[in-house]
Parts: structure tokens; sequence; C-alpha cells
């Protein structure tokens, strides 16, 4: 059985001046998110990995492969750790959302578990499909694990195994390249600690 996760948003991106949902738009790397994932690999360079895990989206998987440069392990790319999909609203700016539809985005933050934007996807259904695979993860693999994922995945990974009300998810911080450590200890209590 899985121990302990190391759990890693990606690496920064450059989405732009004005604040989107990126979701599941496939957008790499740029130069300062290059040199975040070279830190994470130096700080992960000494530390004992049994397997390490990444969304199949470009931004996680460069973060992925920078890290195990020090490592002598082939990553896993999993698709159902992909961010949250946005439907309609992926990759246009919240202020256009706000000016043309307040309505779905004031109640997208009233009821974060269940609403869906046009053609995306709820909180909750992430949630759904980003737990399965890692509970299936969890009860097959053992020892340590790192995973490269995103802001709405790590979140409701956290928010699962902390028992955080969805309500509450972007209370949990998920600035790029960060990195929170998970650990059981026992009759599944997790603990989480921000690195």
């Amino acid at each position: 059985m899985v121990k302990k996760i190391y759990l890693i948003r990606h690496g920064h991106i450059d989405t732009g001046v004005e604040k989107k949902y990126v979701g599941k738009t496939d957008i790499p790397l740029d130069e300062l998110g290059k040199e975040q994932a070279k830190s994470l690999q130096d700080y992960f360079n000494s530390i004992p990995i049994d397997a390490i895990f990444t969304s199949s989206l470009c931004r996680c998987i460069e973060t992925t492969n920078i890290i195990c440069q020090s490592k002598d392990l082939i990553p896993y790319s999993i698709k159902e750790f992909e961010e949250i999909d946005m439907g309609l609203w992926e990759n246009i700016p919240i202020s256009s959302i706000k000016a043309t539809n307040l309505k779905a985005y004031e109640q997208r933050g009233k009821n974060l578990e269940h609403f869906t934007p046009p053609q995306g996807e709820s909180f909750g259904a992430l949630s759904q499909r980003v737990m399965k695979v890692l509970d299936s993860i969890i009860t097959s693999k053992n020892g340590t694990i790192i995973i490269v994922a995103h802001a709405g995945v790590n979140r409701v990974i956290i928010r699962h195994f902390l028992n955080i009300p969805f309500q509450n998810i972007f209370m949990i911080k998920q600035p790029y390249a960060s990195v929170y450590k998970l650990e059981y200890k026992s009759k599944k209590l997790w603990i989480c600690d921000k690195i």
C-alpha cells in the first residue's frame, strides 16, 4: 500500500495577462515553469520515490520529465489526472464570463460540487474520476509516490483526505510548482503538510 504521496502542481504556464479558466487546454511550461521544475528535481534528488504519476497534459508531463532526470523511474501518464473540464468556459477570460453569464458564474461559486459549466464538468465529477484512479493506485502500489497534476485535481485529492467541504476547496492554496505531502497514519487517516 502507498504510505506517502507527494502531490505537486505543474510549473508555471503563460496564460496571458487576463485571468481565465485554462482547464484541459494543453499549454506547455514557460521558462519560469521549467526553472521551477528544475528546482523540484533538485528537491527530490535525495528523496526515495517508488513511482511517479502524471496528468497526460503537456505542462505536467514536462514537469514530471524534468523531475525524473534524477530518478531511475518511468512515469505513468494518467488521463484521469487531467484538469477539470471547463467546457465552453475553457480558455475564456473570467471577466468575459462574468459580463455575459453572471448568474451562472455566481451559481458556480455557490455550488462548487455540483455546478457544471456548459459542456464541462463539476468539481464533484472531477473528484469521482480522480479518486477512483487514486484509490486503485494506493492499493496496488507500495511506498512513496509522486503525483504531478493540476490545481483542481490536487484540491479534490486534499479535500477528500482531509474531509474538507467542497465549498472550501479554494482555501487550499495551489501556486505553481507547489508540493503537499500526504502521509498515511492508521485506519485510513491521512495527514497533509505543505512543503
